[in-house]
């Protein structure tokens, strides 16, 4: 039997910690954003490569893994880098899904410097691709 169709809005949102005690938050359960560039999947997938390091190396140390301390290094690790990617990609959705003449040339001029000035596009690219801060081990392979 079909059920009422519901509708979600996409919101950026980050949530203020990502862990406590044998919990931590990786992917969409820590944030989410509006879907440009599928950045919310390579979000997820950097949170779970550097949850996986973090937790290797503390075992490696024969630390507790679910200690909160521990935890905390993935959070310090990642929530800034969500933060600024979050952060970029509304912008963005913001930008493009906007038609009032300002903001439409604004968008037309940034285009333009983008085009103009390759070191604010690789700059751009590597912030969305996930090269720019720190990689996790699993991400470099």
């Amino acid at each position: 039997m079909a059920s009422d169709r519901y509708l979600f809005p996409v919101q950026l949102m980050q949530c203020d910690r990502y862990t406590k005690p044998r919990l931590a938050l990786i992917g969409d359960a820590a944030h989410c954003c509006h879907p440009v560039g599928g950045q919310g999947l390579n979000l997820g997938i950097r949170d779970a490569a550097a949850l996986a390091q973090v937790l290797k190396e503390a075992r490696d140390r024969t630390e507790d893994i679910g200690d909160l301390q521990i935890l905390k290094r993935y959070e310090r690790w990642r929530k800034q880098e969500n933060l600024s990617i979050l952060g970029f990609t509304d912008f963005l959705d913001r930008l493009f899904s906007n038609n009032w003449l300002p903001v439409v040339a604004v968008r037309r001029l940034g285009l333009w410097i983008m085009q103009h000035l390759p070191p604010l596009k690789i700059f751009a690219l590597q912030l969305m691709t996930g090269l720019l801060g720190r990689k996790p081990q699993l991400a470099r392979r």
